[in-house]
């Protein structure tokens, strides 16, 4: 099944966050090229498992997108020095719009509300870069990263068939009474409830 896809417009509003106390940003460094590695995968391990060793992983993920710059791009969430939470920020070239990619915090760290400081810190970053729109992917299976990615205004994209189904469901459980709906292309498309949805008006 196709993954939930949405984008933040990044002419919209960006309420400023400022971290809590013991809480850092940092990059990969090459320099603690393991360590990083492993942490990085102990943060999406949360919630993807995987197969693969921690540098085969980290190579599929990072290092095989030409687009990322892992010492520029790939970020973490430190507490009192140890990394507990990452994302990661790039942009598609030539296609020039922003990715937020590979969002995860360790598991001992979660529902304490962190993933919207790395959500905010690349939606900041990317919209520093001078992309038009943020994209990332999510599934129904991540509750708390789906909610956080809708309070910090993402909206929903119609790209392959039954998303708008699945957004109503989405808006159901969080009782939320409606959500804006654009095209893959970032053109309009409407606004779906959770009982139905209604097309923007042809111009």
């Amino acid at each position: 099944m196709s993954q939930l896809k949405m984008y933040w417009f990044t002419d919209c509003p960006l309420p400023e966050l400022t971290l809590p106390e013991g809480y850092t940003f940092s990059h990969f460094s090459e320099n603690n090229h393991e360590k990083d590695v492993r942490d990085w995968n102990e943060c999406i391990r949360t919630w993807s498992s995987s197969e693969e060793t921690d540098e085969e992983r980290f190579k599929r993920e990072i290092y095989d997108f030409k687009d990322i710059r892992p010492e520029e791009d790939v970020w973490f969430l430190d507490h009192n020095g140890e990394h507990i939470g990452t994302a990661t920020s790039f942009v598609h070239r030539p296609a020039g719009f922003g990715d937020m990619h590979w969002v995860g915090i360790k598991a001992e760290y979660r529902g304490r509300g962190l993933a919207k400081y790395l959500s905010y810190q690349i939606q900041k970053t990317l919209r520093d870069r001078g992309v038009p729109y943020v994209s990332l992917t999510t599934s129904e299976g991540r509750p708390a990263a789906l909610k956080s990615y809708l309070t910090a205004g993402f909206v929903a994209v119609e790209y392959a068939e039954g998303m708008l189904d699945r957004w109503a469901k989405v808006l159901e459980t969080y009782g939320i009474p409606s959500l804006r709906v654009v095209h893959e292309d970032a053109s309009p498309y409407g606004t779906v409830t959770p009982t139905g949805f209604t097309e923007d008006p042809k111009e």
